[in-house]
């Protein structure tokens, strides 16, 4: 069999829906027609591209890599598809996983009330910042960390939205979740929901700062679904380092690392021959605007600010 874009779409699909049998529904297949399709995409693949459970599909770590690739090739596609002049100018949003993203599609709506605001996410972030430079996205909002930082490039524009601790997420019912921060060696004996690597430094400044502190974390869970992590650090089956700004609900409880171990920094980029980079001073006022309002409603992190002051230079 040969892979063609159909087939993509297909395990697009499956990935957003998170079950076989939902994404069968929204193709308009049966469920045993579509699994069928699903086993021969994976064997023209040369691996299987989701585990299957109880609780529908996850991809494997193959699948991460198919699916990321999966949605930079049918984002091109239907740039090409759709290459015309529109009634108003879009704009290609890309982000990772950040609480300021929603924040940040309002603020450019009114900064930009004439265009199209559109968004895609991922989790490899390393992917925002190949289709920002193949001109598949017209900014993104990513991430670097201490030791990986990202490199300046005469194509990409790059702002520095915020630099930012990272935090400790734990269940609200653990016996440290009544501190006001903890120490990272205090979670050395602790079960850890890690994610696959971004390409851009996570999880690997994490890991270089367990050792620092004498340990390596157990990664009992491997996953980049949030919804799942914050059902598992919430019961109490693990805990995970998370941004700042992060909205744990009720279950989970966020607090500061002592001595700020991690750190983060958010970074806007743009194509320097592209469509924003004439108001990228604009558009990157609105990014450090939203993550302002958002900092400015996160408990833990206004907490944290009282205690640290503003945050030093880390890169």
């Amino acid at each position: 069999m040969q892979l063609e874009l159909r087939h993509l779409r297909v395990l697009r699909t499956i990935a957003d829906q998170g079950s076989v049998t939902r994404a069968a529904a929204s193709l308009g297949v049966s469920q045993p027609a579509l699994t069928a399709q699903l086993r021969r995409i994976e064997q023209t693949l040369g691996g299987p591209v989701f585990e299957r459970d109880h609780r529908g599909v996850s991809p494997t770590a193959f699948g991460e890599f198919v699916l990321a690739r999966t949605r930079s090739i049918i984002a091109g596609v239907d740039d090409l598809l759709q290459a015309r002049t529109p009634a108003h100018p879009v704009v290609r949003v890309g982000s990772f996983e950040n609480p300021i993203v929603v924040t940040l599609l309002e603020s450019l709506s009114r900064t930009l009330p004439d265009s199209r605001i559109t968004l895609q996410t991922e989790h490899f972030v390393r992917v925002l910042v190949d289709m920002v430079a193949n001109d598949r996205l017209d900014v993104a909002l990513v991430a670097d960390y201490p030791g990986h930082a990202l490199r300046s490039h005469a194509s990409l524009g790059l702002g520095v939205v915020a630099v930012e601790p990272v935090f400790v997420a734990l269940s609200s019912g653990h016996p440290l979740a009544g501190r006001d921060e903890v120490d990272l060696a205090e979670l050395a004996g602790e079960q850890w929901v890690l994610p696959p690597s971004d390409g851009m430094g996570w999880p690997e400044h994490l890991l270089e700062a367990c050792a620092a502190a004498g340990f390596s974390p157990r990664a009992r869970y491997q996953m980049v679904e949030a919804g799942v992590r914050r059902e598992l650090v919430g019961a109490g089956h693990a805990v995970s380092a998370c941004q700042a700004l992060y909205d744990a609900g009720p279950a989970v409880t966020v607090l500061p690392l002592r001595g700020n171990p991690l750190w983060m920094r958010h970074v806007l980029l743009w194509r320097t021959a592209g469509p924003v980079a004439a108001q990228s001073a604009t558009v990157l006022a609105a990014a450090v605007s939203a993550h302002r309002a958002v900092a400015d409603r996160s408990l833990p992190y206004q907490a944290w600010s009282s205690r640290y002051g503003t945050p030093p230079d880390v890169m």
